[in-house]
């Protein structure tokens, strides 16, 4: 089934992914800050400053993508039950995919 646009009719159609976008930025700070902390408290004890900031740099990286990884799994589901899921690329016209409309069937 082909998706268009309920207003121009044209196949640009998109979808929004309003809370994936959302919870990948979240879960990617929230990570990031975390994965550093974590870093930073267990080379505290080192007596290398370098030690303490590379380990923060790659604790971060690595927190950071893995909160990435588990927003992006937490928003699509929310995404798929929200309201006006699509964006027409063409007008603008935003809509949803689930009601009943003669050029959706």
């Amino acid at each position: 089934m082909t998706l268009s646009c309920p207003r121009c009719h044209t196949p640009f159609v998109v979808r929004r992914r309003r809370a994936q976008t959302t919870a990948t930025a979240i879960g990617g700070v929230a990570g990031a800050i975390q994965g550093a902390s974590c870093a930073i408290a267990d080379t505290k004890d080192s007596s290398d400053p370098l030690c303490v900031v590379a380990g923060a740099i790659l604790g971060g990286l690595i927190g950071g993508a893995a909160g990435c990884a588990a927003g992006s799994v937490i928003g699509a589901p929310i995404d798929a039950v929200l309201p006006d899921s699509f964006r027409c690329q063409a007008c603008g016209h935003v809509f949803d995919a689930n009601r009943n409309d003669p050029v959706l069937i």
